[in-house]
């Protein structure tokens, strides 16, 4: 792969996390919407890997069925209200432990500290939670160029972190029948870390 190619898959890659991290960020506003429409439109005329590509299909098909307010309902209902018995989780701990901040967040924060990675002062989420993880392997992905050591850094926070807590919100999403759009963007996360997770071993 020349330079040049190297730096434009560097930059659809960091595209795409920026898009996963849109998702469960926090609840979705009008601005959100109308990008992620647009995002779904042009991603549907792609094929690029199976679980990926249904979740692109998936999702452009709920977001052209779908107004904002359901969008806002369905993350309300799984991610904050306080009296669901079933919350869905985005810590990773959670589902690699049976418990947040179990002994897998002692391991990803010395995975963290060994990347020279630093959470900012104002942020409160603990280390593994899904949003602050992306954010991670995207900082990785800049600067693998001029770091040595960050693909198989990457490789490690995708195989070990990542993809299990993936995997199994997906799991839990599916037998949850309120939670449709959300299946999707868990079906698209999952899709997007296996194609890392190929790439990688191809690099590597």
């Amino acid at each position: 792969m020349s330079a040049s190619e190297d730096k434009q898959l560097i930059r659809v890659r960091l595209r795409l996390l920026d898009l996963l991290k849109s998702f469960f960020a926090q609840e979705p506003d009008a601005e959100r919407m109308s990008r992620w429409r647009g995002i779904f439109a042009a991603l549907a005329e792609n094929r690029i890997q199976p679980e990926l590509d249904e979740g692109v299909r998936q999702l452009q098909q709920l977001l052209e069925g779908k107004s904002l307010e359901d969008i806002k309902e369905e993350y309300y209902a799984l991610f904050v209200d306080p009296y669901n018995e079933q919350p869905v989780e985005l810590n990773a701990s959670h589902y690699l432990d049976g418990k947040s901040f179990g002994p897998s967040l002692v391991q990803y924060r010395q995975l963290f500290k060994d990347s020279r990675l630093v959470k900012e002062n104002d942020v409160t989420e603990p280390e593994d939670h899904l949003v602050l993880m992306l954010d991670a392997l995207a900082t990785l992905i800049e600067e693998e160029a001029e770091t040595e050591g960050t693909k198989e850094q990457q490789a490690t926070l995708i195989t070990e972190f990542l993809l299990p807590m993936a995997q199994a919100m997906k799991k839990q999403l599916t037998n949850n029948t309120q939670a449709d759009f959300y299946l999707s963007c868990s079906i698209f996360l999952n899709g997007y870390l296996d194609l890392e997770q190929g790439l990688l071993e191809i690099e590597l």
